[in-house]
């Protein structure tokens, strides 16, 4: 089926780059840890009867390891050999990713081979390595196959994977800008916890990223008691969707009035709220963020 051209934007964009500029840093565990920020993406140009398959993968940006050392990130002479990352796949129809769009809030980074197994959710990488998000577009075809139509990425949402921070800036970022981490912007208490406390677990809906703990041996427990990040909106003049992955509508997200020219999203002269869909005027692109995007474009802040 004839598509016009798809584009995607990155959700939290200005939030993703003030991390970038300190070289972002992502927790991993053996059970897995939630991403901070989150991706998050809106589309446009796909069909809405269509349905499509959505795949998240993480793409190597160095071949070699790396080590922070003096303040910053240099890397190692040795090679070792990387390991062939897993994609997760998110089956939506094309009104919904329209409408709604995808937010990964549930993706986690493991670096244990069984939690992939375990978890649909989950990405495997490899610690002190970069990389970065790669989202492909699969259009599901008749006869149960899948062809790929469209493949972004980001260069603002590049990360170090770490079992524990490395700098501190990144580290003070993360408690400045997540919520979660409410625990170590009040610092540590005097009060000494129970003798006997029976050991946390994480579930599919912990918090992003928010255990800032650096000592890798901390990673099977959460601070305080578990929480989740879902949030609940009303669903006034949505169509039912049935969907595994949580997903909003356009006019809660608060950062599409960061889009060039649309200051005001829900105001804007050419946005019908009835029929819940925009058309700017004079729209700005960029060919995937300075490098060849053979797919389709990105929208340009």
């Amino acid at each position: 089926m004839m598509h016009t051209q798809i584009h995607v934007a990155l959700m939290e964009k200005a939030l993703w780059k003030e991390f970038d500029d300190h070289r972002n840093e992502m927790i991993i565990t053996k059970i897995g840890r939630n991403l901070f920020p989150i991706l998050e993406f809106a589309f446009k140009g796909l069909i809405e009867h269509q349905m499509y398959r959505i795949g998240i993968t993480m793409e190597p940006t160095i071949f070699q390891k790396l080590k922070f050392t003096a303040g910053r990130w240099e890397k190692l002479d040795i090679l070792e050999d990387l390991i062939t990352t897993n994609e997760v796949f998110f089956v939506k129809s094309g009104r919904e990713l329209l409408h709604r769009g995808l937010k990964l809030e549930k993706l986690k980074l493991t670096n244990s081979k069984d939690a992939v197994q375990k978890n649909d959710q989950m990405i495997r990488v490899q610690s002190m390595r970069q990389y970065i998000p790669i989202l492909n577009i699969y259009e599901d075809l008749p006869n149960g196959a899948h062809m790929q139509i469209g493949k972004y990425k980001f260069t603002e949402t590049k990360f170090i994977a770490v079992t524990a921070y490395q700098s501190e800036k990144v580290k003070n970022l993360k408690v400045q800008k997540n919520k979660f981490a409410q625990g170590f912007r009040e610092g540590v208490k005097s009060v000494q916890p129970p003798a006997k406390r029976p050991p946390s677990t994480t579930s599919s809906q912990s918090s992003p990223d928010s255990t800032l703990s650096s000592e890798s041996s901390s990673d099977g427990q959460m601070l305080g008691k578990n929480r989740t990040n879902e949030l609940q909106y009303p669903s006034q003049n949505l169509p039912p969707f049935s969907s595994q992955t949580p997903s909003y509508p356009f006019q809660q997200i608060q950062n599409f009035q960061n889009f060039e020219g649309l200051q005001n999203f829900q105001n804007h002269q050419n946005f019908d709220p009835n029929l819940q869909y925009w058309t700017p005027q004079n729209p700005q692109y960029d060919f995937g963020n300075n490098y060849n995007n053979p797919y389709g474009y990105q929208w340009q802040f």
